[in-house]
């Protein structure tokens, strides 16, 4: 089951290991370069921006990568959609859409009722809250 757990966690976000590492990096060369500044010591700040420098195009360069990770799903689901419909009309207006268009205001519509559900969920209290899981703490008793 945790291998299972790991596996999907990393179709999630595959290269969040390598961005959290590049952004650690980043951070302490940041400090060091704070501690550089402080002391007066012009080469140690000159050699610690070089490095933050190739450390931030690593970080950018792993953010680039699994945004194309994240793309690449919805470009696949618009092509086999696409293969079948070339487009759809939409009934009250008679307005013709086409697969593509559609499917970014149906995924917009998907994020905005997702913010929603999580600020509802906020809102209520956690008993009459019917779309959390309650867990209870006591053993149930035979």
């Amino acid at each position: 089951m945790k291998k299972v757990s790991e596996l999907v966690r990393f179709l999630k976000e595959p290269h969040a290991e390598r961005i959290n590492k590049h952004k650690g990096r980043y951070e302490e060369l940041q400090d060091l370069s704070n501690v550089a500044i402080e002391i007066g010591n012009a080469e140690a700040y000159k050699s610690l921006q070089s490095e933050m420098r190739e450390v931030f195009f690593d970080y950018l360069t792993a953010i680039v990568v699994d945004s194309i990770y994240k793309l690449v799903p919805h470009v696949l689901i618009i092509w086999v959609i696409n293969l079948k419909w070339q487009s759809i009309s939409v009934p009250l207006v008679n307005w013709q859409l086409s697969i593509l268009s559609a499917y970014i205001l149906l995924y917009i519509v998907f994020l905005i009722g997702k913010v929603l559900v999580k600020l509802i969920k906020s809102k209520l209290p956690y008993k009459f809250s019917l779309l959390s899981v309650n867990k209870s703490t006591k053993p149930n008793k035979i």
